[in-house]
């Protein structure tokens, strides 16, 4: 089923872009592929099977057009950038569409998301003056067949994401269908990368077993540690991220864990979350992860203090974690 954009869009903030700029000139002549992937691909080292380097073209919208992406650049913002969280990075980038049918058509309604490093974080496509992003499909932008259309993307990233792998979703629906079509690039953002904090999936937990906040369980899935915010109105807000690693060779659409959170001793039920990526059925990439945080709203009178945090997989597994909320 087709996602709602428009929805996810209002909600979300992963996908902020909107408007373009075309070249609808016939495409210039390409380097080698080959020569393209392997200058991409020393910046990630060897891909996982279905996902391609940035700066080549893969094929998408049931194969009437191409879509490639250039390296991620460092940009200056300009005092008309908007979305930009206060200290991140901004970086640009190109999404360049080449139609290659026999007629003209209409470009494809195109979703772009940017999750960066090892756990798969989320970065947020912003819009400035020259990075007008990509075009609302109501614009049904026309391109001539052999013409490109190029959309100017900015990308926002903490300072501590430089130098890290970037993996970038591509969704596009053709002119008349319904399903979408995934597809997957991967590069390194600008900068040297630092030694990572982020922990690693560690060795499977036994049967039952209550971990601590922070691990991971059965190297799959992992709940942060709860960080607790300001109190309004008996209520007080706090974050907790969830991360899901997609072990298998097809993408995974999007989290399918809910999470309940407990408190204190009694194990008190606080809140649930059913946590969703950039929009509510966003792919997870082929052998990647992906990180989600929760904004979520506990009583003031059961934190600071233990918490329990139970994550529910679709299949009904069920992983428990315990920690300090604090």
């Amino acid at each position: 089923m087709r996602k709602s954009k428009a929805a996810a869009l209002a909600v979300l903030t992963a996908l902020l872009a909107v408007g373009c700029s075309s070249n609808t000139s016939p495409a210039p002549a390409a380097a080698p592929e080959a020569s393209r992937t392997s200058a991409a691909a020393d910046h990630v080292g060897a891909l996982p099977e279905g996902i391609a380097a940035i700066g080549t073209s893969v094929t998408v919208a049931d194969g009437s057009w191409k879509l490639s992406l250039e390296l991620f650049e460092k940009t200056e913002p300009t005092s008309s950038a908007q979305d930009v969280p206060t200290g991140w990075q901004t970086l640009r980038t190109k999404a360049v569409f080449t139609n290659t049918g026999p007629e003209i058509a209409l470009l494809p309604d195109t979703t772009v998301t940017v999750r960066y490093g090892d756990l798969g974080r989320p970065a947020v496509l912003f819009h400035d003056t020259g990075l007008s992003g990509l075009p609302d499909p109501d614009e049904d932008t026309k391109v001539k067949p052999g013409a490109l259309f190029t959309a100017d993307l900015g990308i926002a990233v903490p300072a501590q994401a430089a130098g890290q792998r970037a993996t970038v979703t591509a969704e596009t629906t053709e002119e008349g269908l319904a399903q979408a079509e995934a597809v997957f690039f991967e590069g390194s953002l600008p900068g040297t990368a630092q030694a990572s904090s982020d922990p690693s999936p560690t060795a499977p937990s036994s049967a039952g077993a209550v971990l601590p906040l922070g691990s991971w369980y059965d190297k799959r899935l992992r709940i942060s540690a709860l960080t607790l915010g300001a109190t309004e109105n008996g209520r007080r807000s706090a974050t907790l991220d969830l991360t899901v690693v997609n072990d298998q060779p097809e993408s995974k659409p999007g989290l399918d864990v809910t999470v309940r959170v407990l408190t204190g001793d009694d194990l008190a039920l606080a809140a649930t979350a059913r946590p969703v990526l950039d929009y509510a059925d966003a792919p997870i990439a082929p052998r990647r992860t992906a990180t989600q945080t929760m904004q979520l709203q506990l009583p003031a009178t059961a934190v600071p203090g233990p918490v329990t945090v139970e994550a529910v997989e679709r299949d009904g597994t069920r992983a428990t974690f315990d920690g300090q909320a604090k």
